[in-house]
């Protein structure tokens, strides 16, 4: 299986609702980090997963959770540093959360 194989599969991953393991993402250092998928979010036509650290990052709670844009035509994600638009993909997370 070649890289591009094992991307597609990656992001097709976050998009089933019956995937149930956990999420291993690489990061720019080649370090693999192991995540539970919390949610994935659609918002201002973006796509956005909701990731919980199963992996110890420093400066990372043990709660915590980190939010990424899914960037589907190259098959990756990209952690979302905009503060006012991880607070309103919370706002959603939360209030999809209370509905149910």
């Amino acid at each position: 299986m070649d890289n591009k194989e094992k991307k597609a599969r990656f992001v097709d991953k976050l998009f089933d609702d019956n995937n149930f393991e956990s999420i291993v993402v690489e990061d720019n250092n080649g370090k693999e980090i192991e995540f539970d998928q919390v949610a994935v979010v659609d918002y201002e036509g973006s796509y956005y997963a909701v990731l919980k650290p199963l992996t110890k990052l420093e400066g990372v709670e043990e709660n915590e959770v980190l939010i990424f844009r899914i960037d589907e035509e190259n098959d990756c994600l990209v952690y979302l540093e905009d503060e006012k638009v991880a607070n309103n993909i919370m706002d959603i997370l939360m209030n999809d959360n209370e509905e149910e």
